[in-house]
């Protein structure tokens, strides 16, 4: 993998997307350093840093000169402690696709401050000793986990003796990205299923660059795909991983359902089955510190999804499986086989011509009640207090 994140440096613009390498290890002695000292010497204006001193200082090296930027002891450099970090993190975060920019303040020729957008796309390593690093910027970044070597394990970089083979390797690169430069933009190779959104945006560049690297390169990175996927589903199992609150509940939903086996559940029994069955996320035992509300449900998947309660024959209220079609469809989940057939569609509905007047009595969005609205409102004001309270 370090070969090909090296080789996919001498070529960012024509992949589009650069993912951001984390070299990482519970302890120092890792050799994460001297990783870092490699991709110097294979990467073309490599940048090493220790510190990043401030967010516009990233834009205007970049400017300067296209440059592969090398962060070390990244634990310390980009520590969620220091002043204005999320401003670094934002530069860095952003300069990950093409295209990626950020305005600046650069002296003028009347000799005061003018706003310039200044590009932040550009390769990234980051090594440290687990740095703790945001959900967003992890997202973005392949992990590469490393421990300390027993003796004879490795052989030792003496830069004395290698430094001129290493920069005679970079030059032998770059000679050939700029012979494959044109074939790798036009290339789309297939990548194992699942491999979507910001999974794709990490692995598609490497899968490009090792399909001209020949052999047995692009395997290689398929099953590299499959174990990240592997592991991102365990880590999700076991808890290891941060789900917003929003999207753990549409997930728990399809559980609902599958449990329930019917295309309607009213808002009730959903409430408490979350409760009951995820006390650890819906309960007054979870960080929220409350129970689950329909009110805080209803507001979640409104906002988030656009999806609203409604009544059944009865006049109970609650949700129709076909509501969620599209929203399990985003989290990779599918719904029971045939359950959305008889359903209502979560689309809204398109008349070819005026329809007529309808008699059908306005309800509140959050509790289900009658509604008068009132200048386009609608929620009850006692409703729309408890949203804000319950968000």
């Amino acid at each position: 993998m370090l070969t090909l994140w090296a080789m996919h440096t001498h070529l960012p613009q024509a992949l589009y997307t650069t993912p951001r390498l984390l070299i990482t290890s519970p302890m120092p002695g890792s050799g994460k350093t001297t990783v870092l000292e490699h991709l110097e010497r294979l990467a073309p204006h490599a940048t090493p840093m220790s510190s990043v001193s401030s967010s516009a200082l990233i834009p205007r090296l970049i400017a300067a000169t296209p440059t592969v930027l090398l962060i070390d002891e990244a634990e310390k450099a980009l520590s969620p402690n220091k002043p204005n970090i999320e401003d670094v993190l934002g530069v860095l975060n952003s300069g990950y696709k093409v295209g990626g920019s950020r305005p600046v303040l650069v002296p003028s020729k009347e000799g005061g401050w003018v706003a310039q957008s200044l590009p932040t796309f550009a390769p990234v390593a980051m090594a440290g000793n687990a740095p703790d690093l945001p959900e967003d910027t992890m997202q973005r970044a392949i992990t590469v986990t490393m421990f300390p070597a027993a003796e004879g394990d490795v052989e030792e970089s003496d830069w004395e003796l290698i430094e001129a083979d290493a920069k005679d390797l970079g030059l032998s690169i770059a000679e050939w990205a700029e012979a494959v430069r044109d074939e790798v933009r036009g290339t789309r190779p297939p990548v194992p299923k699942g491999c979507t959104g910001r999974v794709r945006e990490r692995w598609f560049p490497l899968k490009r660059v090792a399909v001209f690297a020949g052999g047995d390169w692009a395997d290689r990175v398929d099953r590299m795909i499959i174990n990240d996927l592997d592991q991102m589903e365990r880590d999700q199992e076991e808890g290891l991983t941060t789900v917003k609150p929003h999207l753990q509940l549409i997930r728990d939903l399809h559980q609902v359902y599958a449990d329930y086996d019917r295309t309607f559940v009213s808002t009730a029994e959903i409430v408490s089955a979350l409760i009951v069955d995820r006390p650890g996320m819906w309960s007054s035992a979870s960080t929220f510190g409350k129970d689950l509300t329909a009110q805080r449900m209803g507001r979640m998947l409104v906002k988030n999804f656009s999806i609203r309660s409604t009544k059944d024959g009865q006049g109970v209220r609650g949700y129709y499986v076909g509501n969620f079609g599209r929203a399990w469809r985003a989290v990779g989940l599918s719904a029971p086989a045939g359950r959305l057939d008889d359903t209502p569609s979560s689309e809204p509905s398109r008349p070819s011509e005026p329809s007529e007047p309808s008699n059908e009595v306005a309800v509140c969005t959050v509790c289900g009640d009658r509604l008068i609205p009132v200048d386009g409102s609608t929620t009850h004001p006692t409703c729309e207090t408890q949203e804000a309270q319950a968000s």
